[in-house]
């Protein structure tokens, strides 16, 4: 009877919406410690695991990966140092409409003063965050 309880109080916690979504902010927050961890460290492997396969980067939506780290890498860096600073900051919940929708946003350094400059992480398809762009938008 106890052995009963137990595997129904196991199967209820498992199917949980919260524990499923991903969502929770202990997931956000191991998934955001790990990516400035990449990110100062430079390791493109890591972070190309992390980034969402139609990944946007500056002006352009699907761009494969290895062109964003070859736009991170051009002038000198730039964008790597961008990168770097703004995982010093804190992601805020994005709320808005459209692509980024329930996302979290990180405000990076805008190459021209007309743009914005964000970073979203986004929830997958499998409930995993994902690195889903590097836009400069002109909102």
């Amino acid at each position: 009877m106890l052995r009963s309880l137990l595997l129904i109080l196991a199967a209820v916690l498992l199917m949980s919406p919260v524990f499923l979504s991903g969502q929770g902010s202990d997931h956000f927050d191991a998934f955001f410690s790990n990516f400035k961890v990449a990110v100062q460290q430079k390791d493109t492997a890591t972070l190309d695991k992390m980034m969402d396969p139609k990944f946007d980067f500056i002006r352009a939506t699907s761009v494969p990966h290895q062109t964003v780290f070859e736009g991170l890498d051009s002038d000198n860096g730039r964008q790597w140092i961008n990168l770097k600073q703004a995982v010093r900051g804190t992601p805020e919940l994005y709320k808005g409409n459209g692509p980024y929708e329930n996302s979290r946003v990180l405000r990076c350094t805008p190459i021209r003063m007309a743009f914005n400059c964000v970073i979203v992480f986004k929830l997958d398809s499998q409930n995993h965050w994902r690195w889903k762009a590097m836009v400069m938008p002109t909102w």
